[in-house]
């Protein structure tokens, strides 16, 4: 009797401890849980199918999207025509939103509780210059007093040189100033240039007086590296007589020279072939600047038929005066003496180079004042990475004056891709190869229709 009593005794001890046990068990796990899903926090992309996010069936989220006060029905697309751009979001139940700008979708972070509502506001942006160019295009308004009109809004892409012609340029790292013009390659893609800016007081070749969009072929390397001239001597050192001239301008087809690197006879050198978008053999030079001839190709992407009416003739300057120009020569300095120097020398064409002020006047951002005061040879560093205007390049200014002999000592300006720009060649070494880029100026009939200057969506003329 004691022993089945013994016995019935412990297995209730044990039956207890295992109920016990099992409770204990039971609410650690529910403690557990709890504490898991109470702190639980849930982070959602979602997918866009046709610019519609599917945010229902199996979601707890609930989307509205407002372009500003007014409830829109659907997100709006990436890319949309009114040009909605994400402003804000904000979610009710704790929840926030991060923007996926490449994605052109919502992240919400912190989802502790269902049923939580999230609005995304949408706000129109569209820079203040981009809709002075739609206004200017659908008004008809010309090119030139379009990009006139953009300066007073878009104060970080465009300024005023601040001299007494008062023209306006495009300035800084990167700006907006891209253009098509209907210039294509032979396979038909568009070759883009970029606006220097709006010049004023340009003569034209019957000695009239207007404004013009002065525009640069954006594509130097395109045209590989050239002489300036494969033959010049220290009288002979202008712009109207080089080789490279007589490379991007009409009626040179006929431009004959010596082969100095073959047979010593003559032969059809830098003959227009830009201009007519041809192939042929151009100067050059090797390691030692010794002068020599290759063949060049411009079939690709010289200069398309249809736009070489739309480009004016004019009147250039070539020719400047400057004794030392390691000495107080900043931008403005340059531009009076392109101005002034040598007018009865002035060249009347079609298609030149930069000049050494428009590298200089194109510095932009906040060091644009402090970069202007200084010398253009100096132009290194934070001015350089605020000019958009970069690489090895000829000009088309020559500098002619009398050296410490008393002798003509005719140099020609180029900038230098380490940041001293404008450092001078002397007449020995035009022979030098360097990159080149076209310049024009379009016929004062340019309008701009489209486009915010951009890349991707660059000003769109017509005539």
């Amino acid at each position: 009797m004691k022993l089945e009593n013994y016995v019935d005794k412990s297995k209730r001890k044990r039956k207890i401890i295992l109920i016990s046990m099992s409770v204990i068990v039971l609410i650690s796990v529910s403690l557990i849980l709890y504490k898991t899903f109470a702190s639980f926090t849930e982070s959602i992309e979602f997918p866009i199918i046709d610019g519609k996010v599917d945010y229902f069936g199996n979601s707890d989220v609930y989307f509205v999207f407002y372009k500003g006060d007014e409830l829109l029905d659907e997100m709006p697309q990436k890319g949309n025509a009114e040009n909605l751009a994400f402003d804000h979001g904000e979610c009710d139940n704790g929840a926030s939103i991060l923007w996926n700008e490449s994605e052109w979708s919502p992240l919400v972070k912190g989802l502790n509780k269902t049923k939580t509502k999230c609005s995304l506001y949408f706000e129109e942006y569209i820079p203040t210059f981009d809709k002075e160019v739609v206004k200017c295009g659908q008004a008809g308004t010309s090119a030139v007093e379009c990009i006139k009109n953009n300066a007073n809004l878009d104060t970080i892409n465009l300024a005023s040189d601040e001299t007494d012609d008062n023209n306006i340029r495009y300035i800084g790292s990167a700006p907006n100033n891209y253009i098509d013009i209907g210039d294509r390659t032979s396979d038909g893609q568009p070759i883009l240039w970029r606006i220097i800016g709006v010049m004023n007081n340009i003569e034209d070749e019957n000695n009239n007086t207007g404004s013009y969009l002065k525009i640069i072929r954006n594509d130097k390397d395109y045209f590989g590296t050239l002489a300036f001239d494969g033959s010049a001597t220290d009288d002979e050192l202008e712009w109207e007589n080089s080789d490279i001239m007589k490379l991007i301008n009409p009626n040179y087809e006929n431009n004959q020279d010596y082969d100095y690197h073959g047979t010593n006879e003559l032969m059809y050198f830098n003959n227009s072939l830009y201009w007519d978008r041809k192939n042929g053999m151009c100067y050059s030079s090797d390691m030692n600047n010794e002068i020599y001839t290759e063949e060049c190709s411009f079939s690709k992407n010289g200069l398309s038929e249809n736009v070489k009416n739309k480009i004016a003739k004019v009147k250039w300057n070539t020719e400047v005066n400057i004794e030392d120009i390691f000495n107080n020569t900043p931008a403005e300095y340059f531009y009076l003496k392109e101005k002034q120097d040598y007018p009865e020398k002035k060249w009347t064409g079609y298609v030149g180079l930069i000049y050494p002020s428009d590298y200089g006047y194109a510095v932009g951002g906040d060091v644009r004042k402090s970069c202007l005061e200084k010398s253009q040879n100096d132009y290194h560093g934070e001015c350089y990475r605020n000019n958009w205007i970069k690489g090895t390049s000829w000009t088309m200014v020559s500098n002619n004056y009398k050296d410490r002999y008393n002798q003509n000592s005719n140099r020609i300006f180029m900038i230098q891709n380490d940041g001293y720009f404008f450092t001078v060649y002397e007449t020995g070494d035009v022979d030098y190869s360097l990159s080149f880029m076209p310049v024009i100026y379009l016929i004062s009939s340019t309008k701009i229709i489209d486009g915010n200057g951009n890349f991707s969506n660059p000003y769109i003329a017509a005539w």
